[in-house]
């Protein structure tokens, strides 16, 4: 045994080598995160941005003054998915399912286009996730046989396509939106991961780039600049995300999903951004360019015999005429509601005879000529 000299001593230099401890780990918040990996977390997102906010306006002040903004090619892509996971304190793991690379330039809109869907595994447990969100959205099927599950040749084919815009040994900028960022990132990573290659892919505001564009182009306009924020609620607005026939093939023959397609999405963007900014630079807008090709009201006698065959088999299988099969969305037949609800002449006159008459009494009358008769109404319920 120590003695109680000995005990302190060693006491003493277990709680020293505590408060050591402690002091290299630092600080947490409430939620166990380093607050000094935060602060560089947030110093390196300030950098970026910084980063971003520079490029965006050195190229575009260099094409304004070199008057071939409008030729300048900027990349934009979209992603869509079945779902995602978290992996870590607000990191996210996100399963593609579909996605869609443009190029774009105000003069030429999208031109080129490098779209996929895929097929993927989905893991134990989160099937149900994947069909919700596909039923929700893009209704991209799990497990399509027809899709593409080979990562390393999307990121070669990914690589010719980006190559075009290099400068020097950079890749240019991808832009998104910063509703799929993290997706975006998710599915650059298992490109780069399956291929084993590490290119440094900077990702890019789309709202930004729109921003920038439409500030630049109506710089000479009074009045007419806006911030950021403003630029971003006007993008979402997704003003042409009703117009058909940009979709891919898949999304064609799924009804109502062409707004949902990445590839519909990334031409939409195009069309924003051109609306917004081909006018104040003298661009004439071009349809299937700039802005969607007219869809005149015309009526091919042969097409809609075709829709009504289609319908009458559609509804044959699905049984349709018999109104037995038919629930309303609250789970209730048309038969059961009529039965419960309708009453034949006989239940009129029973109900009526079998009656109660309801006296009503008016008091005014009353308390001022007692000795004459109530007012009785008879009433039937």
């Amino acid at each position: 045994d120590l003695s109680p000299q000995q005990r302190g001593y060693y006491e003493s230099k277990a709680k020293d080598s505590k408060v050591e401890s402690q002091g290299t780990m630092g600080k947490k918040t409430l939620m166990g995160e380093s607050i000094k990996d935060n602060e560089e977390i947030e110093k390196r997102e300030i950098e970026f941005q910084e980063k971003m906010h520079h490029y965006l306006n050195s190229i575009v002040a260099m094409g304004m003054k070199h008057k071939n903004l409008s030729k300048i090619k900027f990349m934009l892509i979209h992603v869509n998915w079945f779902y995602r996971r978290e992996v870590g304190i607000n990191k996210y793991e996100f399963c593609p399912a579909e996605f869609a690379i443009a190029e774009f330039s105000l003069e030429d809109g999208i031109q080129n286009v490098y779209h996929e869907i895929l097929n993927m595994k989905i893991p134990l447990g989160w099937r149900r996730d994947a069909l919700e969100t596909s039923q929700q959205t893009h209704q991209i099927p799990i497990e399509l046989a027809e899709g593409q599950s080979d990562f390393s040749l999307m990121y070669d084919k990914l690589i010719q396509f980006l190559e075009r815009n290099k400068t020097g040994t950079e890749f240019p900028p991808i832009f998104t939106t910063k509703d799929v960022t993290l997706a975006v990132k998710s599915l650059l990573l298992k490109m780069t991961d399956a291929a084993n290659e590490c290119p440094n892919f900077s990702i890019y505001s789309l709202e930004a780039l729109f921003g920038t564009l439409r500030n630049a182009a109506a710089q000479n306009v009074k009045d007419c600049n806006i911030p950021l924020v403003v630029a971003e609620v006007e993008f979402r607005k997704d003003i042409f995300f009703s117009i058909c026939g940009l979709e891919c093939e898949f999304h064609k023959i799924m009804d109502g999903t062409s707004q949902y397609c990445s590839q519909s999405i990334v031409k939409r963007w195009g069309y924003t951004i051109c609306d917004y900014c081909c006018e104040f630079l003298d661009i004439k807008m071009i349809e299937g360019i700039h802005c969607p090709i007219s869809q005149p009201l015309s009526f091919n006698q042969s097409i809609i015999d075709k829709d009504t065959a289609n319908i009458n088999i559609q509804l044959k299988q699905l049984n349709i005429g018999d109104k037995k099969n038919i629930l309303k969305l609250n789970g209730v037949s048309e038969d059961h509601r009529r039965k419960v609800s309708e009453r034949s002449y006989k239940d009129d006159q029973r109900r009526r005879n079998e009656s109660k008459p309801i006296q009503i009494i008016d008091y005014n009358t009353l308390n001022a000529t007692r000795s004459s008769s109530n007012p009785i109404v008879h009433l039937y319920y």
